[in-house]
């Protein structure tokens, strides 16, 4: 039987919307696992081209799971996406239900790439590495406050604040590595991150969670996907900037840190970062080149499965 129907799911944190398409059923189940089971087997005797869900911030988690863990096809989508195509097709009245038709029509007009749900390893530590951002957010806070407090008890509190902030983050980072080291192929990868001058322990696991896809695509694809492939804007004869844009805003942070330590330090990075600079190119530019270049080398040392060699240039390396 041909798969035609294309089922789209509103999730909220009690409710899961169902819309089907193009039978045009509607249907609301609970957003706990005795409503996920009933969604499932409702859904059991149609014959499913794709499922699409959108991210909400982990609350479709559960639901995906599930789903794609029953065999279907399903895209966990980004919510800026589906905005633009409701954009598009001139839809702007919102609501549960309207949001999953439209969730099914993007199933169907779009044809969203398929991609695994994170297990629950993956899952925990997405929320650690985004626990680690938020504490080093607040550590900040607290020392631009410490910088203002005039008052010697708000500055000794700020004090202790931050101290518990950074142990907090000390912790963090420590269940990070454990549970890096618990799976062979997170492990592996790891130990060829680390090899490589700039990276550090904390960039190694962003990037093993975040950017999966490592060591399985070319340079300019890898590139083009972290948000870090400069692209061309024209109109008619007017030529602007090629620009970076989109992509993984928490790979991106990573490698950010990653060449402001390899610009010092790294005998492939830094003396290409100090001819972008010589060359006049502003600093941030540079950093960024410094981004891609870092890249497309360990993109090549996870696909030939070698460490960090000196010798690494930006050629053969696509």
């Amino acid at each position: 039987m041909t798969k035609h129907i294309f089922i789209g799911i509103d999730v909220s944190e009690d409710t899961l919307d169902v819309w089907i398409h193009p039978l045009a059923q509607y249907k609301a189940f609970e957003n706990n696992t005795k409503g996920i089971k009933e969604l499932i087997t409702y859904i059991e005797p149609l014959s499913i081209a794709k499922i699409v869900v959108e991210a909400t911030g982990g609350l479709e988690y559960k639901a995906a799971h599930a789903l794609q863990k029953a065999g279907y096809l399903l895209a966990v989508v980004n919510p800026s996406f589906t905005a633009a195509f409701r954009t598009m097709r001139g839809k702007f009245t919102k609501t549960d239900t309207t949001d999953a038709h439209m969730l099914a029509l993007f199933a169907e007009k779009m044809d969203p790439a398929a991609k695994t749900v994170p297990n629950a390893l993956e899952k925990e530590l997405k929320e650690l590495i985004a626990r680690r951002s938020q504490l080093i957010t607040m550590i900040v806070a607290e020392r631009n406050r410490l910088r203002r407090a005039a008052n010697s008890k708000i500055a000794e509190s700020i004090k202790k604040t931050i101290a518990f902030f950074i142990t907090q983050k000390q912790e963090v980072e420590e269940l990070m590595l454990l549970h890096i080291q618990e799976v062979e192929r997170y492990r592996n990868v790891y130990d060829l991150l680390i090899t490589v001058p700039g990276i550090g322990s904390v960039t190694a696991i962003t990037i093993i969670i975040e950017l999966p896809e490592l060591g399985m695509l070319n340079c300019k694809q890898v590139a083009s996907l972290v948000g870090v492939a400069p692209h061309l804007k024209e109109s008619g004869k007017t030529k602007f900037k090629a620009r970076t844009k989109g992509g993984r805003k928490s790979v991106r942070a990573a490698l950010y840190m990653s060449a402001i330590t390899s610009a010092r330090c790294n005998p492939a990075i830094k003396p290409f970062y100090n001819r972008l600079v010589k060359e006049g190119k502003a600093k941030k530019l540079a950093l960024v080149a410094s981004m891609r270049k870092i890249l497309i080398i360990i993109n090549s040392m996870i696909k030939e499965q070698r460490p960090w060699q000196n010798e690494y240039k930006m050629k053969n390396l696509a």
